[in-house]
């Protein structure tokens, strides 16, 4: 079954990894929320990397064909995305 996701603000993102940090340092925490935490760090930085790479994949695809700074934000974006080096195309498209 596949889990129902949800849209957040980055503001909001930022607020809940600053109340992470902040209970961590703070509080002794037993292990069950020790747990919890690190569950939600995790998932919050997946959406983290997620936005990185969206953004990344945005400001690429708005850049005009043809100019070098597409280029560097292509390569940009496949290194976001861990797409290895041995299989990424030496030219942006097959097709003309």
């Amino acid at each position: 079954m596949r889990t129902k996701t949800y849209q957040m603000p980055r503001s909001f993102v930022c607020d809940v990894l600053l109340l992470v940090e902040h209970l961590r340092s703070h509080y002794s925490l037993d292990r069950d929320t020790v747990d919890l935490l690190r569950s939600i760090e995790s998932e919050i930085n997946a959406k983290i990397e997620s936005l990185r790479r969206r953004d990344a994949f945005s400001k690429y695809k708005s850049v005009p064909r043809g100019s070098g700074e597409r280029e560097i934000l292509r390569r940009e974006y496949l290194d976001l995305a861990h797409v290895h080096k041995d299989w990424r195309s030496t030219i942006e498209n097959f097709l003309p």
